[in-house]
């Protein structure tokens, strides 16, 4: 008759390990990776609508300038001073919109949100299986931390105040900074 020694008893050690500090800084993880996929999402979701309302009225502004540029203004006229003043309102517009670049940083964001999903969806995933079928808890730790090390470094920068919401919002502990 064989030994099974050491196969039957390294479950029981394995979930030995994951203490319940560990349970609890992957919840904590968890709410952060949270708060900040929904950060990148609203983050996302504000510069769509800004990418719209500078993009439409600049459209729009644009049209009008061509068309009154066919029906022919007078010199001193008042519409050739409002067509004047619309065409300036359009290229500023356009302007703004090409330099703040809202369209693409709405990508980013919806780009990082939809990676913080899929390592808050790894996380759920780990907290929801039993401890023997999780593996060691320093490796599954480890491969969680560099994703999201990676993820924070390769997203853009979110405001201050949209992370506080929303840290705020998915209950997030930060540490008290001293000065």
């Amino acid at each position: 008759m064989e030994d099974d020694g050491p196969q039957t008893h390294a479950p029981q050690v394995v979930a030995e390990n994951w203490t319940a500090d560990v349970e609890r800084l992957l919840e904590d993880w968890r709410n952060r990776v949270y708060a900040a996929q929904a950060a990148h999402y609203a983050s996302s979701d504000r510069f769509r609508l800004l990418n719209y309302v500078v993009g439409v009225p600049a459209t729009i502004f644009s049209s009008v300038v061509g068309t009154a540029l066919f029906a022919g203004l007078e010199k001193g006229s008042p519409q050739t001073f409002i067509v004047g003043s619309i065409s300036i309102a359009a290229a500023v517009l356009a302007a703004l919109q090409t330099f703040l670049r809202f369209a693409e940083r709405a990508s980013q964001h919806a780009t990082a949100g939809d990676w913080y999903s899929a390592i808050r969806r790894d996380l759920e995933q780990v907290l929801h299986l039993q401890p023997t079928a999780r593996g060691a808890p320093k490796e599954c730790l480890t491969e969680i931390r560099k994703e999201m090390n990676r993820a924070g470094q390769n997203s853009p920068e979110l405001s201050g105040r949209e992370w506080r919401r929303q840290a705020q919002r998915f209950r997030v502990k930060e540490p008290q900074i001293r000065v």
